[in-house]
Formats: C-alpha cells, structure tokens, sequence
C-alpha cells in the first residue's frame, strides 16, 4: 500500500511545532509497514493551493499510489483537483469552523464559506477523517470517522521537571497558554491574558506562559514543570495539547470546546467554564489552589498513542481499497 500526504503545515527548522502531528502520524504510518510520502505545498496563502495542483500531479506521476491523504479542507481541495486517486482528508477544526478575530467574533461570509467548502468536500471524497464528534455531526457525510490526532507517549510522560531547568522560576506558580499567541485569532489570547489579570489579584506571584515554536521535547518539559494548562479556543476539534497534558497529568482549564469535555471530565482538578474572563479565574485559582497533579491522565491517553491511532487509520485505508 502506497500513500501520498498533502499538507500545507508540516514541521521545518525554523517552525519545530508547525503541523508536528501530521509528521507523527506519517511517521507511524510507515512502522505500520505503509509506503508513505509527504507533499509539502509550499507558498502563502490560497497561491499555495493552485501551485499545489501541479506539484500533486507531478507527485503521482513520478509514482503508483494507491491512496491520497490531505490534512486540511483547502489541501483536501487541491488534491482533489489534482488527481481522480481515492482521497481521504483529516479535517482538524479551523479549516471548517472558519476564523474569527482574537475575541471570538466571526466574520459571516468567512464562517459560511469555510462551512460550505468542508462540506462539500467531504461529499467528493473516498473517506473523512474528523478529530472530534462534534466535528463530523458539521460535516454530515456519512462516510466519516472519528479519529483524533495520536499522542507520542514516549515523549508526553509524566516525570518530574524542575521549574528551573526550562527557565521558570521556583517561588511562582504557572499556567500554560494552550496555543500560540501567533497562531490566529481563535485561540483567543486576549481573553487568556483578561482571566489572568483577575487571577493575580489573588496570587500575584502566578504567571501566563506561552510557548511558541517550540519543539515536542521541550513542550513536554513545561507540561510536566508548569501547574496548570490554560484553553480559551473559539472553536477547536481535538487540541492536541490538552491529550499531551493530560498524558503529563497536568491539571487543565478550558472552555465548552472540542472534545476537551470529553477528555477532562473523569478528573478532579480538572474543569470546563464558561468563555468569561471571571469563570475561568475562578477556575484557574482553584487548580493553583489545590497544588496536585492529576491521577491517571497517562492511563486515561492509552486509547490515543501513535500506534493505535496509526491501525485505526490504517483500517481506513485497508476498506477504501477492499
């Protein structure tokens, strides 16, 4: 069996963490014994995509592939102008739900549009992967799994980290900003930064942290040294950050987003809030408050290393071609 991947966001020297989970899956793909190869476009912008089509088509005809796999609705959508190959395509959460700006509000064509194309994409295909439950019921197509994104369990562990080896000071409490700043305005930074200003009225030794760029080791440290995770996302399908620290036994606060409820609900210490700066203050102080690690985060993550996921995927493919 032979798979070709087409992604707009795969990791590079200069960005370590920009689409690392495509990378992992590839990666435990090919343990599987599938023939893999990746088709990075590369560009800015929707010029990235048109480029795409002649790079897909040169790809497949430099070699037989059985299956094409695009990560992503606009990749999804090149690789389907390039080629009548069966296509699946991983739609992740931003693709579909649109952007909005860094307070959550959502320009109404952008949301419209990027609703319509994912659908309709998800009609021209041989499969759908979607991350979250909630992700497929948008969708609609009937031919749709749910298949998150794996956790490298030989990286995320939990172990002990002290604050000072990943540049925290030991006398201050942590919270970790679940996303890049950079990363756009659906992460929602500036509700973060309001939430912790009311959180340091009451700790003012307490500090947001964010981690930008960073390779997956070096993530995994702070997961493991920091004292809390913090998710303020407008929309998500399956963050993989709250899988890595929950596979850390960090103890996380999030909004109502993704399948994070899912994920978080068996653990104390744990909680879901309302998207206002007070609730999730209050939140926040009672995790900082409590001091403790999670109990059995690394367990409850089994179900989601690379291997499992990568066999689930691999099933995918195996009925597309019986």
């Amino acid at each position: 069996m032979r798979v070709l991947h087409v992604t707009g966001a795969y990791p590079t020297e200069q960005n370590p963490s920009e689409g690392v989970f495509i990378r992992t899956q590839v990666e435990s793909l090919a343990r599987l014994g599938i023939d893999v190869d990746v088709c990075r476009l590369k560009g800015t912008g929707i010029g990235k995509y048109i480029k795409g089509i002649a790079e897909i088509r040169k790809a497949v005809r430099s070699r037989h592939y059985d299956i094409v796999h695009a990560h992503y609705m606009y990749s999804g959508w090149t690789a389907r102008f390039a080629t009548i190959l069966p296509l699946v395509v991983s739609f992740m959460g931003n693709d579909v739900y649109g952007d909005c700006n860094e307070w959550g509000e959502y320009r109404f064509s952008n949301r419209v549009s990027h609703g319509l194309f994912s659908r309709l994409l998800s009609y021209a295909t041989a499969h759908n992967i979607a991350k979250s439950a909630g992700l497929a019921k948008y969708l609609r197509a009937k031919t749709t799994s749910i298949i998150s994104n794996g956790v490298d369990l030989d990286i995320f562990y939990p172990r002990t980290v002290a604050k000072r080896e990943v540049g925290l000071k030991e006398d201050e409490q942590h919270v970790l900003f679940a996303g890049r700043p950079s990363a756009g305005g659906y992460k929602r930074y500036p509700l973060a930064e309001a939430a912790f200003e009311l959180v340091r009225k009451s700790n003012p030794s307490a500090q947001l942290v964010t981690l930008d760029r960073r390779p997956q080791q070096e993530v995994a440290r702070f997961l493991n040294a920091a004292d809390c995770l913090l998710l303020t996302s407008a929309h998500e399908g399956s963050p993989n950050i709250v899988k890595e620290a929950l596979a850390c036994n960090l103890p996380i606060v999030s909004v109502d987003v993704g399948d994070v409820a899912e994920r978080i609900k068996e653990f104390e210490g744990c909680y879901i809030v309302p998207d206002e700066p007070t609730f999730i203050a209050e939140a926040v102080e009672k995790v900082l408050a409590r001091g403790k690690r999670l109990s059995g985060g690394y367990t409850a993550v089994d179900e989601l290393s690379l291997a499992k996921v990568a066999r689930r995927i691999q099933s995918v493919y195996e009925r597309i071609l019986s």
